[in-house]
């Protein structure tokens, strides 16, 4: 599963959203491409703001008779793309972790804004006590679940200690424990990669744009 960053001034590293940006403003646009081999179910999440945020937008190019499965707090719902769209046309958020299984070999190609909370560098997304939530960074970034700082998950600044995290491994998930010193094994994803994460108390996950 092979995930590319561009933004409009040009390519930047995974991870990098601008090295000389000092305040944040909201015509940052790029676009952000997620492979997705043929038949496979790829564990995404939506990177950036198109305006609408719903399957039919940001997976409009998907191909026929392909599907995604959202998750609705106790499993997954399915919903399949014909001609005409997706039936129900779900909400699919910036952050928001879903599956994606096309049937023949397909690129995704998310356009549009990074978008931290309005007026602001931070994004503030509120998770729940004892709930598996499936995610993704709202930032359009690569990295470890170590990492801290700006235009990084920053994970471990918030989440409390003995919360978890699950990744997918292209055949189940894989799950991490917080601790003191952070995430053993320090699992690393790519730009617009879904996990799931359940936190042991209610806390606010931040991310800061530089």
């Amino acid at each position: 599963m092979k995930k590319t960053l561009l933004i409009s001034a040009g390519l930047l590293a995974a991870g990098v959203i601008s090295s000389q940006a000092q305040t944040y403003s909201a015509n940052i646009v790029g676009y952000v491409n997620v492979v997705c081999p043929a038949n496979t179910l790829v564990l995404a999440s939506n990177p950036l703001d198109d305006g609408t945020n719903t399957a039919n937008s940001i997976l409009a190019s998907l191909p026929n008779k392909s599907s995604i499965q959202l998750w609705n707090g106790s499993g997954f719902t399915p919903y399949s793309k014909t001609a005409t769209g997706f039936a129900g046309n779900p909400s699919i958020p910036v952050g928001t972790g879903f599956f994606v299984k096309s049937v023949s070999n397909f690129t995704n190609t998310f356009v549009g804004n990074v978008v931290p909370a309005p007026g602001g560098n931070q994004s503030v997304v509120a998770l729940p006590a004892n709930s598996l939530v499936l995610v993704g960074s709202t930032l359009p970034v690569s990295g470890t679940f170590n990492d801290v700082g700006t235009n990084s998950f920053n994970l471990i600044a918030t989440l409390p200690n003995k919360s978890s995290i699950q990744v997918w491994n292209g055949a189940g998930f894989t799950p991490y424990s917080k601790t003191a010193t952070g995430f053993a094994g320090n699992p690393a994803l790519s730009v617009a990669e879904g996990f799931f994460v359940k936190s042991v108390s209610a806390t606010n996950w931040i991310q800061t744009l530089q």
